[in-house]
């Protein structure tokens, strides 16, 4: 298979210069840099909201839990994994072990790591 290189025109003005709008940014943001999970902003009834009553443990690449990340990442943006640990961190502290390990696995899917941190400190004896 031949890879053969193309080199840019020479004094010639390229065409993708044309088509960008000069007013508008072109770096990337995160739209939700400055929305963190504030104290109270977490609604009960998400975090208790779960399939069954027969726990999560479910394969990494199940469809469903796919979904419902995709679902959670779409309504809270990037901070997404954090309010998942967040929810997860409030089902705990109700005594709720379904919901909080539906809500860790909902954050494993978004950032791993941070699942794993929050696991292992929940590991920890108090």
């Amino acid at each position: 298979m031949a890879i053969r290189f193309a080199a840019a025109r020479g004094c010639a003005k390229p065409a993708i210069d044309t088509a960008i709008c000069r007013s508008a940014p072109l770096s990337a943001g995160n739209d939700n840099a400055d929305r963190k999970c504030a104290p109270g902003t977490i609604e009960l009834s998400i975090v208790n909201r779960t399939p069954s009553a027969e726990g999560v443990t479910v394969p990494a690449n199940d469809e469903a839990m796919l979904g419902e990340a995709l679902r959670h990442f779409a309504r809270h943006g990037l901070s997404a994994a954090e309010h998942a640990r967040r929810n997860a961190q409030a089902a705990n502290l109700n005594g709720d072990a379904v919901s909080c390990s539906w809500w860790i696995e909902i954050c494993r899917r978004l950032d791993r790591r941070m699942a794993a941190r929050f696991e292992k400190r929940l590991a920890k004896p108090a």
